[in-house]
């Protein structure tokens, strides 16, 4: 995941996020999509306060477009933009120049880039919340993290972690995320921290409604890495490959 390029704002122009649809070409802006709109109260605001011609408030809207040509699919972007005009001289002709400073601040994607990436072999139900979080992100960063806690309850279904089981006295209780995360502890060890970070931002999410952006992108990369290791099983593949070489002290297969 590369984290640098999700933010709660962009300037004029937006990173090169993946198309949603493919998962091969990248997105752009389509040429003159881009519109934006003053409110009636905001000019009159600025107006009162001597910034008409210095600011601009509003709202915005515009379209991304694939770089595929055989998939060309569309991104609708919708959000708050902000612009403030400054005057400088060139040095070569002399002559002012105004500048503008833009930042869009979205609201909407739709449909949401993939913020991270998913193993092939994960289950349909994971994907479908894992997209809606990607739709999220942008709308309610609470949700969001609440939307990848469910994903966490879906990929240990992957995993055959039961959602039934003994607990206290009961012999078939139902089993709260927490609980599953200890069987999978002895199920395959080492990865409770990921998960049970996840299972505390999205209970945050759920309780308080508030869920910070740092850490809500923490979360998409731990989700991101539980994944690879817990369906890819990628470390322990590497582990057994270093293994075969430490025994063969270093030598390759004859």
């Amino acid at each position: 995941m590369d984290k640098s390029i999700w933010r709660k704002s962009y300037g004029s122009s937006f990173p090169r996020f993946t198309c949603p649809r493919c998962n091969r070409g990248t997105l752009s802006k389509k040429k003159d999509s881009f519109s934006q709109v003053e409110p009636k109260h905001i000019t009159l605001e600025l107006d009162d306060s001597g910034e008409t011609g210095e600011a601009s408030y509003g709202r915005f809207h515009g379209f991304l477009v694939c770089s595929m040509s055989l998939c060309g699919d569309i991104v609708a972007v919708a959000g708050d933009y902000r612009e403030f005009y400054h005057m400088q001289y060139d040095d070569n002709s002399g002559e002012p120049v105004e500048y503008t400073d833009r930042n869009y601040e979205p609201f909407l994607m739709r449909p949401a880039p993939p913020m991270i990436s998913m193993p092939r072999i994960l289950n349909e139900e994971s994907r479908k919340h894992l997209q809606k979080a990607f739709e999220l992100f942008w709308e309610d960063w609470a949700s969001c993290a609440n939307r990848l806690r469910i994903v966490t309850e879906y990929l240990l279904d992957q995993l055959t972690i039961p959602r039934i089981g003994p607990k206290g006295k009961r012999k078939n209780a139902h089993l709260d995320l927490a609980d599953r995360i200890e069987l999978l502890k002895v199920a395959r060890p080492g990865h409770d921290k990921l998960l049970n970070a996840l299972r505390v931002v999205g209970n945050l999410g759920s309780h308080d409604g508030e869920v910070d952006f740092h850490v809500l992108l923490d979360c998409f990369e731990f989700l991101e890495e539980a994944m690879v290791e817990l369906l890819e099983r990628r470390r322990e593949k590497m582990d057994a490959r270093a293994d075969i070489l430490i025994q063969s002290k270093g030598r390759p297969k004859p």
